[in-house]
């Protein structure tokens, strides 16, 4: 069981939308709107190596994603976690979505300009189960410096 320090109390109370990915299940499962207390608890119980057990012994062509879990707030910023590899070699994803400001380069990189993309995703691999964690709980605390440092 996976704990972590100082869970801001008055967060708990605030609701996420919450889904799970299955690889071989085309759709979103377990959509529900959840506080940060019952996220945690979802995200120690979820079947992380069976479902990529079920991924690995299944053909590519039934494979519609890694397993995953997804958290959304209202405007459509969020958290999602995934395991890839093999059962005794494998990592968590994490991928930030939101909107920024980013550097377009153009005319063979001689005009420099800022670019708003409002659907940014920064993917970033080799994190363990904790650090998804992790980034799921600065998610619900709204502590954005920290997801921009780390991911």
């Amino acid at each position: 069981m996976i704990k972590l320090a100082n869970i801001n109390s008055s967060m708990i109370n605030s609701k996420l939308k919450y889904s799970e990915s299955h690889p071989l299940n085309a759709e979103l499962v377990n959509e529900s709107l959840l506080s940060k207390e019952e996220f945690i608890k979802k995200y120690e119980n979820f079947p992380w190596e069976e479902l990529l057990k079920n991924q690995l012994n299944t053909e590519d062509k039934n494979i519609h994603c890694s397993p995953s879990i997804n958290v959304e707030n209202n405007d459509g910023n969020g958290i999602s976690v995934s395991i890839v590899g093999e059962l005794n070699d494998y990592e968590f994803y994490v991928c930030y979505k939101r909107p920024i400001t980013r550097k377009k380069k153009k005319w063979f990189g001689l005009i420099e300009y800022d670019y708003y993309d409002e659907n940014f995703c920064s993917i970033i691999p080799e994190q363990t189960k904790k650090d998804g964690l992790e980034a799921f709980i600065f998610f619900y605390d709204r502590n954005y410096e920290k997801l921009e440092e780390r991911w």
